[in-house]
Order: C-alpha cells, then sequence, then structure tokens
C-alpha cells in the first residue's frame, strides 16, 4: 500500500515542483547593451556603409553625428522659415517611418531658452538647441545623420510603433534630417 501511495505522491509533486519552476521569473527579461557594446555595432556599419563615413561620435548627445549631403540650396538664416522630414530607420535599412516639419516661426526659435531668450548655439540646454544645431549646417537639399545607441533609444525590450512597425530590443536608430524647403521670413 505504501508503494501505491508513494508513486503518485512523488508524481504530483514533481509536476508542482515543475510547473512552478516554469512559472517563477527573477531575472531580466533582456540584458540592455552598454554604451560600449553599441559603438563597436555602430563603428562596424560606419565602416561598411561610405555614406556615414563622416559620422563622429558626440560625447554630448552620446550618439554619431554627420552631414551625409550639404546640399546646393539656400543656407537657412536665424530668421529663415524652414521645413524639413526625419526618416527612421534600423542599421539594416528597415524604415520605420517618416515626418515632415515646417517652422511656424524662424530657424532661432528652435534655440529659444525657457526663459525667452536665445541660447548661444554652442551652450544652453541641449534639447532646445538640438535642431538648431543639425539644420542650420545644412543648405537645402542637405542631409544630416546621427545613430543613436539602443542603449539611449528604447533598451533592449521589443517595441511597437503607433504605424504598426516594430523595433526590435537592442537597435540603433538611424535618423535622417533633409532639409527640403528654406525661406526668407514674411
Amino acid at each position: 500500500m505504501k508503494r501505491t501511495l508513494l508513486i503518485p505522491v512523488i508524481a504530483v509533486v514533481a509536476a508542482v515542483t515543475t510547473f512552478a519552476s516554469c512559472m517563477k521569473n527573477n531575472g531580466p527579461t533582456c540584458i540592455p547593451n552598454t554604451l560600449q557594446q553599441d559603438r563597436s555595432v555602430i563603428d562596424s556599419f560606419i565602416d561598411k556603409n561610405p555614406s556615414s563615413a563622416n559620422l563622429m561620435f558626440n560625447s554630448t548627445y552620446n550618439q554619431y553625428m554627420g552631414i551625409v549631403e550639404p546640399g546646393a540650396g539656400s543656407q537657412p538664416k536665424d530668421d529663415s522659415l524652414i521645413t524639413f522630414k526625419v526618416t527612421y530607420s534600423l542599421l539594416d535599412g528597415t524604415e520605420l517611418g517618416t515626418d515632415t516639419y515646417s517652422t511656424p516661426q524662424a530657424l532661432k526659435e528652435l534655440r529659444k531658452n525657457s526663459s525667452g531668450g536665445y541660447e548661444d548655439p554652442q551652450q544652453g540646454d541641449p534639447r532646445f538647441i538640438y535642431y538648431y544645431n543639425i539644420l542650420s549646417s545644412l543648405k537645402e537639399g542637405g542631409k544630416y545623420r546621427t545613430i543613436i545607441p539602443s542603449s539611449l533609444a528604447g533598451g533592449c525590450q521589443t517595441r511597437s510603433l503607433q504605424n504598426g512597425k516594430t523595433v526590435p530590443g537592442s537597435s540603433q536608430l538611424i535618423y535622417d534630417y533633409t532639409l527640403t524647403d528654406v525661406k526668407a521670413p514674411n
């Protein structure tokens, strides 16, 4: 009788232990890349892609930045009204989306600080002057590229975008800024 009862009890204990161990997950679901790991991936990409050869690592923004095409049209001035598009993609070339922006005010408004004054383009809060620095360095038709490490662009989690596209975890992102129109103020 003892053996008959012992076998089902052992089977139940083994099943419960196995089931419980499958449910328990104390570890992280993913391990994010370090900035150094991302830089290694991006450096390899740049070495294999001549169009990105001018990109340099910018320690202020912790990303790669540079002019891909300088453009041949008008150079924007502080009072210029501009239109630019941003194309987002993965290093493998998969396009994630494109947005177009027009400045309703002059280009200099992109570097306006929270107190209403204007920041020196070489100083101040990077959030306010990021686009200013990029767009003021181009002529109409020019393209500026940034590559953002995964450690700054979502980490190791896969994310779904509003347009239905998916960004795999640990993906480095390319942002291409193209200055499409430069107009004198009204």
